[in-house]
């Protein structure tokens, strides 16, 4: 949970120099204005992608966890269906 927490951060604070950046852009209108909100866009796109890795292997996980809690709970139906059978039988 600490790096979404880092991730969430970072990007939020790229976000701010991105807006910066861009505002500069838009007054200016300077090359060098220009290469900054390009920078800052690169940068958050990396983070983007860090952030969509680290989801993707939390959901990888999750359906690692939910498949075994299923494999769990169907054995557990199938003993008590077998319970059951046994009782009717005696």
């Amino acid at each position: 949970m600490r790096q979404d927490e880092e991730l969430h951060a970072e990007l939020l604070g790229l976000f701010r120099v991105y807006f910066e950046a861009n505002q500069r852009w838009i007054n200016q209108g300077t090359k060098r204005a220009g290469m900054d909100v390009r920078a800052a866009l690169s940068d958050i796109r990396q983070v983007c992608s860090d952030r969509r890795k680290h989801i993707m292997e939390w959901r990888r996980w999750k359906d690692v966890d939910w498949a075994e809690k299923t494999v769990v709970r169907r054995a557990r139906m199938a003993q008590k269906r077998e319970e059951r059978l046994k009782r009717k039988g005696n």
